[in-house]
């Protein structure tokens, strides 16, 4: 079954450039690499429409997670300062969990979907539900995951990246962003391996 922590480096290299000699630093330890990418993983651009994002997690995200915790909504010098264990809880609690993603046979599917959720919110839950032709209730239940249990997963994989590169092509971010959104989806690969 698919494991969130094959998408960490990834994440910091689209995010904040983490690479090095011949990709030497995305074999570092995560929490190593996570430094790294908090060096350049700062982004505060109003043409951006995640808003404040540090290491790809947007204050809204963060002041979600925060609130869930029982703590203050956070200031932007807080979402600077986020530490791995927080980020990586969000990834995991708030983005590999709500795909189930542990129960998802395919590797590269669960980096397609979670990444996909991950970079543009909720709302692409259902765009693969539609895909696959089940209830397009933003939930990833049993019926959502034998739907993708039970497809030809290069084939599946084929069409919500098709539906993923249409809807970078219509978001209001895309005249500034559209190629590094492209270049970073053209990195996954179906059999669960990047290309950086």
């Amino acid at each position: 079954m698919a494991n969130y922590k094959q998408l960490i480096p990834f994440i910091f290299h689209f995010s904040s450039g983490v690479y090095g000699k011949n990709g030497s630093d995305l074999r570092l330890p995560l929490e190593e690499q996570f430094e790294l990418a908090k060096k350049r993983g700062w982004s505060d651009d109003p043409d951006d429409p995640g808003g404040a994002t540090m290491v790809d997690v947007t204050i809204s995200t963060y002041s979600t997670f925060r609130k869930r915790k029982g703590l203050s909504l956070p200031t932007k010098a807080d979402l600077r300062g986020i530490s791995f264990e927080e980020w990586a809880e969000i990834l995991k609690t708030m983005y590999w969990d709500r795909w189930r993603a542990d129960e998802i046979a395919s590797q590269g599917l669960a980096n397609m979907l979670v990444d996909w959720t991950w970079a543009s919110g909720y709302s692409s839950i259902r765009k693969v539900q539609r895909i696959l032709g089940v209830k397009p209730d933003g939930r990833a239940g049993p019926v959502t995951l034998a739907a993708i249990n039970n497809s030809d997963p290069e084939l599946l994989f084929r069409k919500v990246r098709k539906a993923r590169e249409l809807h970078y092509r219509q978001c209001r971010g895309a005249w500034k962003y559209l190629k590094g959104w492209l270049r970073r989806l053209d990195a996954i690969l179906p059999d669960g391996t990047f290309k950086i």
